[in-house]
């Protein structure tokens, strides 16, 4: 386990370098020794900001990044993708990722008994993104603008100017911002399956 400078959460050492933010300072993405970890031999080797990185498999690759290639790395024989894989942070967020499967005779989804989940821990706390319906996980960020428990809202009398809402006007099931960006469930509750839709604008 790796723990987040600054931080008592940890994260597993295989979502080191993978391209995904899991710590509070973006540590996890950063970590210089990379390539001796006990899993390098299934990492792809990368110049990154002028360092040399070892990437998790699953950290999107393009050809900008200064990477070798896969035959060089022996990266990709016997390793499954990530394909069927989802983040902690995208379960209980009110979209279903994952197949239904069935479990002791239960239909099971990362959505089902979310009541044992709290939206708000160390795990999502200020990741960019609401697992609480309020957004309480995302306010109090260290690269908040608003006052304590407030969230940016672009009111839609002034769009173009950014404000606080307090915490008690978001996940209330009115529209107070533009986008709806303080109602996060109104979309996903209206187009499951359709990413392009999560905005209402």
């Amino acid at each position: 386990m790796y723990q987040c400078q600054k931080s008592t959460k940890c994260v597993s050492k295989q979502r080191l370098v993978d391209d995904i933010q899991d710590c509070p300072w973006n540590d996890d993405e950063t970590f210089d020794d990379s390539c001796s970890l006990n899993d390098a031999r299934f990492r792809r080797k990368c110049l990154i900001r002028d360092k040399k990185m070892c990437t998790a498999p699953s950290f999107l690759i393009d050809k900008s990044t200064g990477c070798e290639d896969d035959e060089e790395n022996n990266i990709g024989h016997g390793i499954a993708k990530y394909d069927d894989h989802i983040y902690f942070q995208r379960m209980r967020d009110g979209k279903r990722d994952l197949i239904t499967i069935v479990i002791d005779g239960q239909n099971e989804t990362d959505e089902t008994e979310c009541t044992y989940w709290p939206c708000n821990n160390t795990y999502t706390r200020c990741d960019g993104f609401w697992s609480c319906t309020d957004g309480a996980d995302e306010i109090n960020c260290p690269n908040s603008i608003c006052p304590e428990f407030h969230h940016r809202c672009g009111f839609p009398d002034d769009p173009s100017n950014l404000s606080c809402l307090p915490i008690a006007r978001a996940g209330n099931g009115i529209v107070d911002c533009v986008g709806a960006s303080d109602e996060r469930k109104v979309c996903r509750s209206a187009y499951l399956t359709a990413d392009v839709y999560s905005w209402q604008c």
